[in-house]
């Protein structure tokens, strides 16, 4: 991968909007493009961008997704199911980013800089004015987080894998993540990931924990549980209907999990205020 100028280091992108937005049939159907970088950061619902003829990506909640300024693209999402996102508009004079860090790139992104580019967004949804001040500082974190995927994404390039990993195990974990992350609906298991691996469930487990840092159903659990808990703030659903949609065996199971990992219940994260 080639080396990227020093404007990277030295300019900040300055983002131009930021805000939460239900997209419009519009957008799925007819081909747009803006005068602005964007990153898409989905919320709710699921998605495929098409850029240009041939490209498209496949997007899930807790996903990141980024649009050079001036590409033709189309953001095909269930019409009756609605698609809800974060997006920021920035400028960034920066043409060799967008060359290294594809969105093919990102979905590769280990399970440490995706949580962490996460939280970093959510906090800023959260405590942010649409002030110049308030601009200016959602550039610096937007940077600091575009070098979270640039450092990632790099570093994986240059080891040829995570640690001493041969990259066709690396590859291999690769496609095992996004099964998981295409399909933690279902009810499907280290057994069903191993047989569309094509290896056992012994040595997926052991190199699943050893490229992402976290256990195959810890892996699970968590991107079922980020899922259920955006369901819960921004949808009508019922506890016991975003439980069966998240792949949760028995709503009982789910309320247990959900408190163990967010401190509350799924009823007490209702109550409290939205952000």
């Amino acid at each position: 991968m080639d080396g990227i100028s020093k404007n990277f280091l030295e300019h900040s992108p300055q983002v131009r909007t930021f805000r939460v937005l239900e997209y419009d049939n519009v957008y799925s159907t007819c081909e747009h493009k803006s005068g602005f970088h964007e990153l898409l950061y989905i919320l709710e619902g699921r998605m495929t961008l098409h850029l240009g003829e041939k490209l498209k990506f496949h997007a899930i909640p807790g996903d990141f997704l980024l649009i050079p300024a001036g590409m033709p693209h189309r953001d095909e999402f269930p019409l009756l199911k609605g698609l809800r996102i974060l997006l920021v508009h920035f400028d960034w004079d920066e043409p060799e980013y967008f060359q290294n860090i594809t969105n093919r790139a990102l979905i590769n992104l280990s399970y440490e800089t995706r949580s962490e580019a996460q939280r970093r967004l959510e906090f800023l949804r959260g405590h942010w004015n649409n002030t110049e001040f308030g601009l200016a500082n959602i550039s610096l974190h937007l940077h600091s987080i575009l070098m979270l995927f640039y450092c990632d994404i790099m570093q994986l390039d240059s080891d040829g894998g995570t640690g001493n990993i041969p990259a066709p195990v690396v590859e291999t974990m690769r496609r095992v993540k996004h099964f998981l992350d295409q399909n933690f609906s279902s009810p499907i298991s280290l057994k069903d990931a191993a047989e569309f691996a094509g290896i056992s469930s012994s040595y997926l487990s052991r190199q699943f924990h050893h490229e992402y840092g976290i256990g195959f159903n810890a892996y699970l659990t968590a991107r079922r549980l980020e899922s259920a808990r955006h369901l819960l703030r921004n949808s009508s659903l019922q506890i016991g209907e975003i439980a069966a949609m998240c792949g949760f065996s028995s709503v009982s199971y789910f309320i247990r999990v959900f408190r163990l990992h967010y401190g509350v219940t799924p009823k007490k994260h209702l109550e409290t205020p939205k952000v």
